[in-house]
């Protein structure tokens, strides 16, 4: 059987199954309990979670060197819900594995344990979005969590209205500040949802220096 392995000090300790999933396909439920954790090496996914108002919310996107499904490892069941916004790759560990790793030794935990730990740092940064005070700010903001997910130099997006959601505001107002950014050359549109974007004046807005 084909494996692949995630990048570490001892890689292939840390080797798992690959699977591929299409746009669109839930790789985890809000609620339900995995059998598996996976390790995603391709591909955007939206994170959503039901607020305590019972509406099912974007409430991140996330890319590859992401891991999901940790809490099965507690027996615990997911608190959100992650669906592909892009054909997606990932290497599907069995729960078995974090006890083989275990006996293995501390390298092969920390591997593990720093993508875990960059995982809650992204969620922890798109929830200070909604803490910025105006949109090009928001906008900017997110624009630089999507670009630092992605190694290749064109930053692929999600849609208009996931970002609208991401941002709870109306796709009328992501798509007036989308064409302000071009306007000043911030971004530039290579083809479909694939984009140039200028860092430096991305990390000048979202700190509102502009």
């Amino acid at each position: 059987m084909a494996m692949c392995s995630v990048p570490g000090p001892q890689a292939t300790a840390c080797e798992a199954a690959p699977r591929s999933f299409s746009r669109s396909s839930v790789l985890l439920r809000e609620g339900e309990r995995s059998n598996a954790f996976l390790f995603v090496k391709s591909g955007l996914l939206a994170v959503r979670q039901t607020g305590l108002d019972g509406v099912d919310r974007a409430i991140a996107v996330i890319g590859p060197g992401f891991l999901i499904g940790q809490p099965a490892a507690h027996g615990l069941s997911s608190l959100v819900t992650v669906q592909a916004l892009t054909p997606v790759s990932v290497c599907e560990f069995p729960l078995s594995t974090l006890q083989r790793l275990s006996q293995l030794g501390q390298p092969d935990l920390i591997c593990l344990g720093r993508y875990t730990r960059q995982s809650m740092a992204a969620l922890a940064a798109w929830s200070h979005l909604m803490r910025m005070p105006g949109l090009s700010q928001r906008l900017a903001s997110a624009l630089r969590l999507l670009a630092a997910i992605q190694p290749s130099l064109a930053t692929q997006l999600p849609s208009q209205a996931m970002l609208a959601e991401l941002l709870c505001v109306t796709r009328e107002s992501v798509n007036r500040a989308w064409r302000e950014f071009e306007s000043r050359g911030v971004v530039r549109r290579r083809h479909r949802r694939a984009v140039d974007l200028d860092v430096v004046a991305l990390e000048r807005l979202s700190v509102g220096a502009d």
